[in-house]
Protein backbone atom coordinates (compact mmCIF):
# COMPACT_ATOMS: atom_id res chain seq x y z
CA UNK A 1 0.00 0.00 0.00
CA UNK A 2 2.63 2.38 0.94
CA UNK A 3 4.20 1.60 -2.23
CA UNK A 4 1.10 2.71 -4.07
CA UNK A 5 0.60 5.90 -2.17
CA UNK A 6 4.73 6.89 -2.97
CA UNK A 7 4.00 6.15 -6.53
CA UNK A 8 0.79 7.82 -7.14
CA UNK A 9 2.69 10.92 -5.12
CA UNK A 10 5.59 10.73 -7.45
CA UNK A 11 2.95 10.70 -10.53
CA UNK A 12 1.03 14.10 -9.22
CA UNK A 13 3.84 16.11 -8.50
CA UNK A 14 5.16 15.03 -12.45
CA UNK A 15 2.02 16.28 -13.76
CA UNK A 16 2.53 19.81 -11.07
CA UNK A 17 5.72 20.27 -12.55
CA UNK A 18 4.13 19.64 -16.10
CA UNK A 19 1.38 21.99 -15.51
CA UNK A 20 3.95 24.70 -14.22
CA UNK A 21 6.32 24.71 -16.75
CA UNK A 22 3.27 25.17 -19.57
CA UNK A 23 1.88 27.93 -17.62
CA UNK A 24 5.26 29.67 -17.32
CA UNK A 25 5.92 28.95 -21.02
CA UNK A 26 6.49 32.46 -22.60
CA UNK A 27 3.71 33.37 -24.44
CA UNK A 28 4.37 33.62 -28.32
CA UNK A 29 4.43 36.87 -29.92
CA UNK A 30 1.91 37.53 -32.91
CA UNK A 31 5.35 37.73 -35.14
CA UNK A 32 6.52 34.34 -34.20
CA UNK A 33 2.82 33.31 -34.88
CA UNK A 34 3.04 34.63 -38.38
CA UNK A 35 6.21 32.58 -38.75
CA UNK A 36 4.18 29.70 -38.45
CA UNK A 37 2.14 30.19 -41.03
CA UNK A 38 4.83 31.30 -44.07
CA UNK A 39 4.40 28.67 -47.16
CA UNK A 40 7.43 30.36 -49.47
CA UNK A 41 10.41 31.80 -48.07
CA UNK A 42 13.42 32.50 -50.10
CA UNK A 43 16.81 30.64 -48.73
CA UNK A 44 18.80 31.29 -51.46
CA UNK A 45 19.47 33.28 -54.81
CA UNK A 46 22.43 32.93 -57.15
CA UNK A 47 22.53 34.84 -60.72
CA UNK A 48 24.51 35.10 -64.13
CA UNK A 49 24.23 37.05 -67.03
CA UNK A 50 25.87 36.95 -70.56
CA UNK A 51 25.24 38.12 -74.20
CA UNK A 52 23.99 34.25 -74.39
CA UNK A 53 21.65 33.67 -71.22
CA UNK A 54 19.99 35.05 -68.08
CA UNK A 55 20.34 32.27 -65.44
CA UNK A 56 19.06 31.63 -61.78
CA UNK A 57 19.37 29.59 -59.52
CA UNK A 58 16.80 29.77 -56.57
CA UNK A 59 16.64 27.88 -53.48
CA UNK A 60 13.06 27.99 -51.58
CA UNK A 61 11.33 26.84 -48.52
CA UNK A 62 7.81 26.06 -49.78
CA UNK A 63 4.88 23.86 -49.42
CA UNK A 64 5.26 20.72 -51.33
CA UNK A 65 2.74 21.85 -53.42
CA UNK A 66 1.89 25.25 -52.93
CA UNK A 67 -1.54 26.00 -53.09
CA UNK A 68 -3.00 29.83 -52.68
CA UNK A 69 -5.06 28.84 -49.65
CA UNK A 70 -4.26 30.49 -46.41
CA UNK A 71 -2.66 27.55 -45.07
CA UNK A 72 0.71 25.88 -45.07
CA UNK A 73 0.65 22.36 -45.84
CA UNK A 74 4.20 20.51 -46.01
CA UNK A 75 7.42 22.17 -46.38
CA UNK A 76 10.27 20.86 -48.60
CA UNK A 77 13.17 23.25 -49.86
CA UNK A 78 13.15 23.46 -53.75
CA UNK A 79 15.74 24.34 -55.63
CA UNK A 80 15.21 25.42 -59.45
CA UNK A 81 17.83 26.41 -62.18
CA UNK A 82 16.51 28.33 -64.51
CA UNK A 83 17.99 29.35 -67.86
CA UNK A 84 16.65 32.35 -70.23
CA UNK A 85 18.34 32.14 -73.56
CA UNK A 86 18.89 35.65 -75.42
CA UNK A 87 18.27 34.20 -78.38
CA UNK A 88 14.52 32.49 -78.40
CA UNK A 89 16.10 29.60 -81.05
CA UNK A 90 17.69 28.30 -78.41
CA UNK A 91 14.56 27.67 -76.33
CA UNK A 92 14.29 24.32 -78.36
CA UNK A 93 17.74 22.87 -77.52
CA UNK A 94 18.67 20.51 -74.04
CA UNK A 95 21.99 21.63 -72.51
CA UNK A 96 23.95 20.08 -70.07
CA UNK A 97 24.99 21.53 -67.07
CA UNK A 98 27.53 21.63 -64.49
CA UNK A 99 27.04 24.06 -61.07
CA UNK A 100 30.95 24.32 -58.99
CA UNK A 101 30.72 24.69 -55.98
CA UNK A 102 33.12 25.24 -52.87
CA UNK A 103 33.00 21.54 -52.10
CA UNK A 104 31.29 19.82 -55.26
CA UNK A 105 30.21 19.69 -58.49
CA UNK A 106 26.79 19.24 -59.84
CA UNK A 107 25.74 17.56 -63.13
CA UNK A 108 22.15 17.88 -64.97
CA UNK A 109 20.46 18.27 -68.55
CA UNK A 110 17.85 21.09 -68.65
CA UNK A 111 15.58 21.75 -71.47
CA UNK A 112 12.09 23.92 -72.64
CA UNK A 113 9.49 24.84 -69.67
CA UNK A 114 6.13 23.96 -70.58
CA UNK A 115 5.33 27.18 -68.56
CA UNK A 116 6.99 29.71 -70.41
CA UNK A 117 9.84 30.96 -72.68
CA UNK A 118 12.17 29.46 -70.45
CA UNK A 119 14.64 26.57 -69.69
CA UNK A 120 13.98 24.92 -66.20
CA UNK A 121 15.46 21.72 -63.96
CA UNK A 122 14.85 21.32 -60.26
CA UNK A 123 18.06 20.53 -58.58
CA UNK A 124 18.58 17.86 -56.01
CA UNK A 125 21.09 17.91 -53.04
CA UNK A 126 22.17 21.39 -53.76
CA UNK A 127 23.60 21.52 -50.27
CA UNK A 128 26.61 18.66 -50.88
CA UNK A 129 28.31 21.60 -52.85
CA UNK A 130 28.45 24.00 -50.73
CA UNK A 131 28.04 27.33 -51.96
CA UNK A 132 27.78 27.58 -55.44
CA UNK A 133 30.79 29.41 -57.55
CA UNK A 134 29.85 28.69 -61.13
CA UNK A 135 27.80 27.38 -63.92
CA UNK A 136 28.51 25.98 -67.46
CA UNK A 137 26.47 25.37 -69.92
CA UNK A 138 26.94 22.86 -73.07
CA UNK A 139 25.58 22.23 -76.05
CA UNK A 140 27.33 20.03 -78.74
CA UNK A 141 30.73 22.06 -79.09
CA UNK A 142 29.34 25.43 -77.73
CA UNK A 143 30.40 25.44 -74.10
CA UNK A 144 29.62 28.44 -71.54
CA UNK A 145 30.81 29.12 -68.36
CA UNK A 146 29.84 31.97 -66.05
CA UNK A 147 30.47 33.53 -62.46
CA UNK A 148 27.28 33.06 -60.28
CA UNK A 149 26.61 36.30 -57.91
CA UNK A 150 25.07 35.48 -54.45
CA UNK A 151 21.84 38.44 -54.62
CA UNK A 152 21.32 37.90 -50.75
CA UNK A 153 24.64 38.91 -49.39
CA UNK A 154 24.42 42.09 -47.98
CA UNK A 155 20.76 42.50 -47.76
CA UNK A 156 17.96 42.24 -45.14
CA UNK A 157 17.08 37.97 -44.52
CA UNK A 158 13.63 36.64 -45.41
CA UNK A 159 13.06 37.05 -42.08
CA UNK A 160 13.75 40.00 -41.21
CA UNK A 161 11.66 41.42 -44.49
CA UNK A 162 8.80 39.07 -42.85
CA UNK A 163 9.15 40.80 -40.19
CA UNK A 164 9.15 44.56 -41.60
CA UNK A 165 5.25 43.35 -43.77
CA UNK A 166 4.15 41.95 -40.71
CA UNK A 167 4.99 45.50 -38.88
CA UNK A 168 3.04 47.26 -42.09
CA UNK A 169 -0.14 45.46 -42.01
CA UNK A 170 0.52 44.88 -37.97
CA UNK A 171 -2.87 46.56 -36.98
CA UNK A 172 -5.05 43.82 -39.40
CA UNK A 173 -2.75 40.81 -38.11
CA UNK A 174 -2.76 41.57 -34.83
CA UNK A 175 -6.48 42.23 -34.81
CA UNK A 176 -7.01 38.89 -36.70
CA UNK A 177 -5.04 37.11 -34.30
CA UNK A 178 -6.54 38.42 -31.40
CA UNK A 179 -9.94 36.85 -32.60
CA UNK A 180 -8.26 33.72 -34.00
CA UNK A 181 -9.49 34.66 -37.81
CA UNK A 182 -6.09 35.42 -39.07
CA UNK A 183 -6.43 32.91 -42.02
CA UNK A 184 -3.79 33.95 -44.55
CA UNK A 185 -0.14 32.29 -45.34
CA UNK A 186 3.28 34.43 -45.64
CA UNK A 187 5.47 34.36 -49.05
CA UNK A 188 8.54 35.70 -48.98
CA UNK A 189 10.45 36.13 -52.02
CA UNK A 190 12.78 38.22 -53.98
CA UNK A 191 11.84 39.59 -57.17
CA UNK A 192 12.86 42.07 -59.95
CA UNK A 193 11.68 42.78 -63.66
CA UNK A 194 10.59 39.45 -65.62
CA UNK A 195 12.84 37.70 -67.20
CA UNK A 196 16.12 39.55 -66.02
CA UNK A 197 18.90 38.96 -63.49
CA UNK A 198 20.95 42.16 -63.54
CA UNK A 199 18.48 44.31 -62.75
CA UNK A 200 17.54 45.56 -58.84
CA UNK A 201 15.69 42.88 -56.68
CA UNK A 202 13.35 43.45 -53.93
CA UNK A 203 11.68 41.41 -51.57
CA UNK A 204 8.03 40.48 -52.19
CA UNK A 205 6.07 39.91 -49.14
CA UNK A 206 2.33 38.56 -48.78
CA UNK A 207 -0.02 37.37 -46.58
CA UNK A 208 -2.02 35.52 -49.24
CA UNK A 209 -5.77 33.98 -48.37
CA UNK A 210 -6.42 33.13 -51.92
CA UNK A 211 -5.62 34.40 -54.92
CA UNK A 212 -7.89 37.14 -55.05
CA UNK A 213 -7.70 38.50 -51.51
CA UNK A 214 -3.89 38.59 -50.35
CA UNK A 215 -2.32 41.76 -48.27
CA UNK A 216 1.62 42.71 -50.15
CA UNK A 217 4.48 44.67 -49.51
CA UNK A 218 7.44 45.47 -51.58
CA UNK A 219 10.60 45.88 -49.54
CA UNK A 220 13.78 47.62 -50.13
CA UNK A 221 16.08 44.86 -49.30
CA UNK A 222 19.02 47.36 -48.23
CA UNK A 223 16.90 49.68 -45.80
CA UNK A 224 13.66 47.29 -45.22
CA UNK A 225 12.03 50.43 -46.43
CA UNK A 226 8.19 49.36 -47.66
CA UNK A 227 8.54 51.15 -50.89
CA UNK A 228 5.04 49.72 -51.82
CA UNK A 229 1.66 48.16 -50.45
CA UNK A 230 -1.27 47.01 -51.52
CA UNK A 231 -4.54 45.72 -50.27
CA UNK A 232 -6.41 43.37 -52.56
CA UNK A 233 -9.44 42.63 -50.82
CA UNK A 234 -12.63 41.54 -52.86
CA UNK A 235 -15.77 43.61 -51.55
CA UNK A 236 -18.36 42.10 -49.50
CA UNK A 237 -20.85 40.51 -50.76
Amino acid sequence: MKKIIRLTSIIALVIIIALVFVACKAKKTNYELVCEKVSTSQQTLYVANDEHFDIKLSTTRQEELFIADGKVDKLIDLTILTIVPKDAANLNKTYEYTIAGEQEKLTGSIAKSKLGAMLVAKVSEIEKIGTPISITISEGENVYTLELHDKMQGIISSEEALEKGYNHFKEDIDSALATDTFDREGYVKLITKRGSTDSEYYWYVSFIKDKSDYWSAIVDPSTGEIISSRKNTPAQK
